[in-house]
């Protein structure tokens, strides 16, 4: 089974795409059967070429009594001309911390260090290869993404590498709490089973991720919203 994690577990100006923000910070509800149960917190900033993005997410409701388990996920790495290149990827959890796991880059050698509770290996790393936090913020780099059916994506997730083709619609209206935005539609091919990937771009903010939902192979559905969203240049 797949993990339902919430990051996941993110249309201004052109000027937005010629140049990497200073910072970004958002903020998202996690829901699931139309029930709260976690927010989200994302602060990205940029020193030079250098990027750091740190994701919090916190269980509120019965959720923070009967599983009071903070998540931080973390990247780290930089801003080429082809958009972010990880150096580290930390996964941790406050309270089940045999989920922990980390990923080292290392480009020079095109080898990925990945650490998880089965212990630490060197697999081949392939070009491009975002983490799971970092994938959400190279959608602002990827070339005409609007005007593509499809982009393939290589992430990992501190244990493996997955390769993730989404397929794209373009002028696609969603809600979210601030309000109606224009986005792309990206979603994963069918499986045999429920589980799938929809992702909603807002094509007003860089390509920013305004609405993600994961289906599980059970069919459960964890749905994330964008609630707060400020970039700073």
């Amino acid at each position: 089974m797949r993990p339902l994690v919430a990051l996941l577990l993110c249309f201004v100006a052109p000027a937005l795409f010629a140049a990497p923000p200073a910072r970004i910070e958002a903020g998202y509800d996690v829901t699931t059967k139309g029930i709260k149960i976690a927010e989200i917190k994302e602060v990205f900033t940029r020193a030079g070429n250098q990027y750091r993005i740190e994701s919090t997410t916190k269980p509120v409701g019965l959720l923070a009594v009967f599983r009071p388990d903070t998540l931080q996920v973390v990247s780290e790495g930089e801003i080429t001309k082809n958009g972010l290149r990880p150096r580290k990827f930390l996964y941790r959890r406050s309270k089940e911390t045999l989920k922990n796991t980390a990923a080292d880059f290392d480009w020079r050698q095109a080898t990925l260090k990945l650490s998880d509770r089965q212990g630490t290996r060197i697999e081949p790393l392939p070009a491009a290869t975002q983490d799971r936090l970092s994938v959400l913020y190279q959608f602002r780099y990827e070339p005409s993404l609007h005007e593509r059916k499809e982009v393939t994506m290589r992430i990992t997730n501190g244990s493996k590498i997955d390769t993730r083709r989404y397929s794209i619609q373009a002028k696609q209206m969603v809600d979210v709490p601030l309000g109606a935005l224009k986005s792309l539609y990206l979603s994963t091919a069918p499986q045999e089973t429920a589980w799938k990937t929809e992702m909603w771009l807002s094509t007003e903010n860089g390509n920013f991720p305004c609405k993600i939902i994961l289906t599980e192979d059970s069919g459960d559905q964890l749905t994330q919203v964008l609630t707060a969203l400020s970039i700073t240049q």
